[in-house]
């Protein structure tokens, strides 16, 4: 399951789950849409999204 999928499993805008985490919408956009790759994404970016979705940082960097 992606990011956009977690995302919406959680009842989550775009926007909303930018403002839960502190990254930049645009950023969390680009992981969604897989210009960014799992590879290349920050470890504290994973943490945060991963506690904003309930899930394991290893789960944002597949």
């Amino acid at each position: 399951m992606g990011v956009r999928e977690l995302r919406q499993a959680k009842g989550l805008t775009l926007m909303e789950l930018a403002a839960k985490t502190g990254i930049n919408y645009q950023q969390i956009h680009k992981i969604e849409t897989g210009k960014s790759k799992p590879e290349n994404i920050a470890l504290k970016t994973a943490v945060k999204l991963a506690k904003a979705l309930g899930c394991r940082p290893e789960d944002i960097l597949k």
